[in-house]
């Protein structure tokens, strides 16, 4: 998921630079259309990565103070 959002990033950028020199409003409204939707696509990208780096240590510390109060009984 995360190369696909750098690809898109990628694309993302090239999609500026044409907006930069296309003068037809049909064609700059679906390169905008499209822009929008990779920006969209790789905001989630990074939302979910930020969920998984704060949701993986809390399930692995929750796993550990389990086994530690299993230990003590």
């Amino acid at each position: 998921m995360n190369i696909l959002g750098l690809y898109l990033i990628k694309e993302s950028i090239g999609i500026s630079d044409a907006l930069e020199h296309v003068e037809s409003d049909e064609v700059i409204a679906n390169l905008k259309q499209k822009d929008n939707f990779y920006t969209l696509f790789v905001e989630i990208v990074i939302i979910l990565d930020c969920w998984m780096v704060l949701f993986i240590p809390y399930l692995v510390i929750r796993n550990f103070i389990k086994k530690i109060n299993l230990s003590k009984k």
